[in-house]
């Protein structure tokens, strides 16, 4: 992470290293959860690594207990992905 900026329920940062792969899938997970007012990402410039990541919530949990949980639950549909696909390839 380069930068950060938090406002009250609004936290605005930078993810270095990163592209769509992880921007998109996160902004989906966030955007699911019923406290997530917005989230969003952009993609500043195409050849830089780099992903700007918005999340604003109702006040009920701040942006970034909204980032880890988001954070926990695609570790958990990774982790879960992981075992099925192992499970079947040993079939």
């Amino acid at each position: 992470m380069a930068d950060s900026e938090e406002e009250e329920n609004t936290l605005t940062m930078t993810l270095n290293n990163e592209d769509h792969t992880l921007g998109a899938v996160i902004v989906d997970v966030l955007n699911k959860s019923p406290s997530v007012l917005f989230a969003g990402y952009t993609i500043p410039h195409p050849s830089e690594r780099q992903v700007k990541l918005c999340v604003q919530t109702d006040g009920k949990i701040t942006p970034k207990q909204a980032l880890v949980k988001a954070s926990e639950q695609l570790s958990n549909m990774c982790s879960s992905t992981d075992k099925l696909f192992r499970s079947k390839v040993e079939e």
